[in-house]
Order: C-alpha cells, then structure tokens, then sequence
C-alpha cells in the first residue's frame, strides 16, 4: 500500500495547475498530458467509488452525515488502490466536522497545500459558482461552506476561506509544503522546483522544461476548448479563465475589497499579502 500526499487548497487556488505539471513531470510526458484523466493521476477524496465500495451503497442514496462517517475509510481505500506513494485531490479543509475526522492522518505522507490571495480568489470563485462577487464573498466568509464536485455528489467541508488556511498551517501532523499561487505566476520554474526538491523527487532538467511547458495556463486553456473539462461545474462558462494575479485592482469595488480584508485580514498578513488598501 501506497500513502497519500495531498495537494489541498480552497477552490480556484492553482490546484489544477499542481496536479497538471506534477503529471507531466512525474510521469514523464512527451506530450501534454490530458487535463481530462488528471483524475487518475491525482485521484480525488470525493471519487464516488469509494464511497460505494465502503458503504455498499450508491453515493447517491448516502447522506452527508454518512459520508462524513466514510471519510477515514475511503481514504484508506484510496491509498491502498496503488502500491506507490501518490498524489491526492482535495478542498476539504483538515481538522473535524460534527465530531469526524476530514483527514485521515494514518494513511498521508504529506501536503502540498495552495493558497491564493482573496481579493483574487474571490474573482475566480463567482465565475467557478456562477455567482456575483458579492454573494462569493459571502460564501468564502461562510461556515461550514460546503462544496460538491462537478464529477462527485460527496460533499466536502471547506469553511470559510480563513478557516481552511488556518487549518492546513497550522496541521503539524504531516510535512507541508506551502505555495502561493502568486508566487507560481511569477517565477513557475522556482516553484515546481521548490515542490519536487522539497518531496525529494530528483530533477531532470529537460523533462522538468517540458512539463512547465505543458501544464501552461494557455496549454490547459486549449485543451479546454478542444475536449471540454470534466470538472468544470455545469454553471462556468470555462474552468481555465485567466491565469494572473493582481486582477482585483480592477474589478472589485472599494466596499467589496473593505469586506474582504475585514473578514480575512489576519490570515492574509500571516501569508505576505497586503491588507492596507
């Protein structure tokens, strides 16, 4: 049996991106790996199989409260469905709900966790839910926040968006690698860099060039508009919208910005970004 090394965020925080250069890379692709079977390269906690297999029952006639009760033991199931340490999928936040745990710690090697910038993330997120940004603003301040994938019908508790960073910064139960997805924007070869040295995955410089080359934010972009995305919600018009950091300078408005840094200030200077706007 294999163990779990997660790659967590909150939604629309370049998990795609991770998951997407870390097949390439990994798996040592000549051409760019299709964005529609990243979910079996990085399976994800809420795969409904899973769930059946524990249960015996169709995903579909459990109850959140039963998948709560699954969670720990679908996670063994997904470490032990490969003999090799690999990459899981999640938005969960870590921690308990209703007296369950959301992370089963026994089965993990460690994290990989996302984080971005809220004014940003909050742009992503409206446009991901088919939502205004006031009302994804609302739902990042939420509690308990609960999220269903667009391939899945198992609920994941997120909680608000400071909620689900605390929980994962301040996990001391398993190694944990924080990127920003600024920081991915800026500099992705020191990044991925960073990841793979980090996890003790060696380095092979000219399969290293082709992944970044292939898990591109235009790469995945065309690959969207060729074949779709499976985990694009029914409600987006594209999964893959823009790439940048920084657009909330133009879009959002003062009192928007105001509610956002009032609401997750703390969180953002404990991360390095700027709440004095």
């Amino acid at each position: 049996m294999g163990k779990i090394i997660r790659i967590a965020s909150f939604p629309k925080s370049g998990n795609t991106w991770m998951r997407a250069f870390l097949a390439n890379y990994i798996l040592k692709q000549k051409e760019s790996y299709p964005i529609n079977e990243l979910g079996s390269f990085s399976l994800s906690d809420t795969r409904p199989r899973f769930f059946q297999e524990a249960s015996g029952k169709p995903v579909e006639q459990l109850s959140t409260l039963d998948t709560l009760k699954l969670r720990l033991k679908c996670q063994k199931l997904i470490a032990e469905f490969k003999n090799h340490d690999h990459f899981v999928k999640t938005h969960s936040r870590y921690g308990t709900f209703k007296g369950h745990s959301l992370i089963n710690d026994r089965v993990s090697k460690g994290a990989i966790y996302l984080v971005r910038n809220p004014l940003d993330l909050v742009i992503s997120y409206a446009a991901h839910l088919g939502i205004s940004i006031d009302k994804a603003i609302d739902a990042m301040d939420g509690s308990p926040n609960f999220t269903v994938e667009a391939d899945s019908n198992v609920v994941t508790v997120m909680g608000s968006w400071s909620d689900h960073v605390d929980s994962w910064l301040t996990n001391k139960s398993v190694p944990r690698i924080l990127v920003r997805y600024e920081d991915l924007v800026e500099d992705p070869t020191r990044e991925f860099n960073k990841v793979l040295t980090t996890l003790g995955i060696g380095i092979d410089q000219d399969q290293f060039n082709k992944a970044i080359e292939f898990s591109s934010f235009s790469e995945l972009a065309r690959q969207e508009s060729v074949s779709g995305f499976r985990e694009r919600p029914p409600h987006a018009k594209r999964f893959f919208r823009q790439g940048v950091s920084g657009q909330w300078n133009d879009l959002l408005e003062r009192s928007q910005v105001k509610k956002i840094v009032g609401a997750h200030g703390n969180v953002m200077t404990k991360l390095g970004y700027e709440t004095s706007v």
